[in-house]
């Protein structure tokens, strides 16, 4: 039985506890996936005190549980307000709304939601992988020393 299962948990947590845990879940990092499909991870890596273990896994839980709706919604709103004001400004009026307009409206607010969302979930992937680096830097650290 490889280390990568044995690390694996019954309730799909991977524990990490040593170098080989560690880069499988670095490898799953890189990998191309849902950020949510991905099994949480406990750190237990006896290199770090028992208050950077806690708290790199609660950061690295709270990383993998973004979902991308803040952004989405954020660049749903900006482009709301973007296109209103636009519309506005130069000159038009609410009786020179029609159905292309509408429907554009509608499609460049869906396509902002969406560009939004990808975007949040690339930043939290990310900021995964910052941690991942991170980490490896203590460890190493810890280990001179």
């Amino acid at each position: 039985m490889n280390t990568a299962m044995q690390t694996q948990v019954v309730d799909d947590t991977l524990v990490i506890r040593d170098s080989a845990s560690f880069q499988t879940w670095r490898r799953q990092l890189r990998a191309i996936t849902l950020t949510g499909d991905m099994p949480a991870v406990s750190f237990q890596l006896p290199e770090l005190s028992y208050e950077k273990n806690q708290s790199v896994s609660a950061l690295a839980s709270s990383y993998q549980k973004e979902c991308g709706c803040a952004s989405g919604g954020f660049f749903m709103s900006l482009t709301v307000v973007a296109i209103v004001v636009s519309y506005f400004v130069s000159g038009n009026h609410l009786s020179n709304i029609n159905l292309r307009g509408v429907l554009s409206f509608l499609g460049a607010v869906v396509l902002a939601a969406v560009v939004g969302k990808l975007l949040g979930l690339l930043w939290a992937r990310w900021r995964l992988l910052r941690l991942a680096a991170d980490i490896q830097v203590d460890v190493a650290r810890a280990i001179r020393e």
